[in-house]
Parts: C-alpha cells; sequence; structure tokens
C-alpha cells in the first residue's frame, strides 16, 4: 500500500482540522459520541451488576474474573465504537447522509470482529510493554511503587512514600515515549484503515506501522499537539467543575452533581470527536488516493 510522505507542518493542519470536525452534521457527529459514551456507561454497569450478583459485595474469585473479562471487553470494544464513530465523521465529511446510529456501522458491515482483535493486540502491547517498563526501572523501584500504591489505596488520606529514581531513567523515558507513539498511530491508523477500507487486521497493522516509521515528524508532532490539548482542556475542565460545584452547590447540590456530570460528558465527547477526527486525517492523508490537502483550514477554528 502507498503511503504518502508528509510534511511535519501537516501536524498542524490536522489539528485545525479535528478540532473543525463534525461541523457539517454536528448532530450526527457528536450524537454518536454521545452513544460511544453511553455504550460504554451501559457495559460498566452490566458488569457491576453480574459481579454483585456472583460476588456479592466482597472481593472474591468470582467478582474479580468478572471484572477481568469486563475490562478485556472494553479494551476489544473500544476500536469497534472508535472505527464506527470515524465512519459518521467521515461520511459527514463527505456530505452523505448519516445518522449517530451509524456508529454501530461496524457491525453491520461485519467489520467488528477485526476491530475488535485491534483491541487484543493494545492488550498485548500494553503487557509486553510493562515487562520491559519493569526491567528498566529496576526491582527496587517496582517493590517501591507498588507500596506506594497499596498505601494510597488503603490509606488515601497519607502522604505516599517518595519513590527512588529507576534504574534507567533515560532508557525509560525514550521506551515510554516510543511505546506511547507506537501505540498511538498503530491503533488510530489501523482502526481507520480497517474500518473506513475493509483491510484485514494483518495488512492494515503493517502499513500503520509502516506510516509511524516514515512520517515519523509528522505523527509525533500531532501526537504532542493533540496531547498538550488535552491536558490543557483537562485543567479548564476541573476549573470549570469546581465552579459549577461551588455555585450550584451553595443552591442544591444534586443540582450541581448533575451539571459536573453532565460538563464532563460534553468535554468526553468533544475530545472522543477530536481524536477519532484527528485519526480520520491521518489516515485519509497518509493513505488516500488524491494529494494531500493541507491548506483546507487556514489555522483558525470554526464555531
Amino acid at each position: 500500500m502507498q503511503i504518502r510522505p508528509l510534511s511535519p507542518i501537516q501536524a498542524w493542519h490536522w489539528f485545525f482540522q479535528a478540532i473543525n470536525l463534525g461541523m457539517r452534521n454536528p448532530r450526527a457527529v457528536f450524537g454518536a459520541a454521545f452513544l460511544l459514551v453511553g455504550s460504554l456507561y451501559a457495559m460498566v454497569m452490566a458488569g457491576g451488576l453480574l459481579a454483585s450478583l456472583f460476588g456479592g459485595n466482597q472481593v472474591n474469585t468470582p467478582t474479580l474474573l468478572i471484572t477481568l473479562l469486563m475490562v478485556v471487553a472494553i479494551f476489544m470494544m473500544m476500536p469497534v465504537l472508535l472505527g464506527g464513530l470515524m465512519h459518521v465523521i467521515a461520511e459527514a465529511e463527505a456530505g452523505r447522509p448519516v445518522t449517530a446510529r451509524d456508529l454501530f456501522q461496524p457491525f453491520v458491515q461485519r467489520r467488528a470482529a477485526k476491530l475488535a482483535a485491534l483491541g487484543g493486540l493494545q492488550i498485548l502491547l500494553m503487557a509486553g510493554g510493562m515487562l520491559i517498563t519493569r526491567q528498566l526501572a529496576g526491582e527496587e523501584y517496582m517493590a517501591a511503587y507498588n507500596e506506594a500504591l497499596n498505601s494510597l489505596l488503603q490509606h488515601p488520606q497519607d502522604t505516599p512514600p517518595t519513590l527512588p529514581l529507576p534504574a534507567n531513567p533515560l532508557l525509560m523515558f525514550v521506551w515510554q515515549i516510543s511505546l506511547n507513539y507506537l501505540t498511538a498511530i498503530l491503533m488510530l491508523l489501523g482502526i481507520a484503515q480497517v474500518s473506513l477500507s475493509g483491510s484485514r487486521v494483518l495488512p492494515a497493522i503493517k502499513a500503520a506501522a509502516a506510516a509511524a516509521v516514515r512520517n515519523f515528524l509528522p505523527n509525533f508532532l500531532a501526537a504532542v499537539l493533540f496531547f498538550t490539548a488535552m491536558m490543557i482542556g483537562t485543567m479548564l475542565l476541573s476549573l470549570l467543575l469546581s465552579a459549577a460545584v461551588l455555585l450550584l452547590g451553595a443552591i442544591f447540590m444534586p443540582l450541581a452533581l448533575l451539571a459536573a456530570f453532565l460538563i464532563t460528558q460534553c468535554f468526553v465527547a468533544v475530545l472522543l470527536v477530536v481524536v477519532c477526527g484527528g485519526g480520520y486525517l491521518m489516515w485519509r492523508d497518509t493513505f488516500g488516493m488524491a494529494p494531500a490537502q493541507a491548506n483546507a483550514t487556514h489555522g483558525h477554528i470554526e464555531l
């Protein structure tokens, strides 16, 4: 599959185009994002209900097994739902009729199993990454880290102990950055390749890995831009939630909690649209047949 070489400035265009995505059909795009969040909530609630039925209120083997299965199911369902959201975004950007219910189009197109396999790949990457991280950090660091984590969970009011430096701090930093970059690019481009072009899993992963290497600079700069924007947005969200709880809590606390919940869900929906939209744009300009349109958005945000 042909991979277009892209300029580093493409990362900037992806960023602004992703923010502007959804303006052509906001009802479908943001409706699909809210439907995605609701689907995940339903899965978590179903898992909690099963755990309470089989394990009661105690932490035992059935409860732990159901929790583990629920986590695996969520990891495997996420690429399916993200692929559906990318489908909605692509159809809306093309001007074709689309609705929020098209979030579940991967099931209709029989691509859900292939997308779920990408979720299994992500689990394997995370497991392998944790093993290598343990080796780079050293046993002393990991023991201190686990002790601090257990202390925080059991006694959250206490100050956790200071962690020692990892055995190989520079290598560990480079490894973490490399793993996060590779995982993000493989998932975004792989999901788009399977969901939007119907590719098989292995060819999609190979193409995404090749694109991650060939267009490293624009992809990495895009990841930095999106991550920085997400951190800034999270901080602003915290301030907004604090103000909402403080102001509305003086009137009626349940109203304040409801407002905080709704604000958070809106933030998550917008974040999903921007991230999935960014993945769609990267896929379109990396594997598309037409020349890349870097000047589609001239560095401004449409509202």
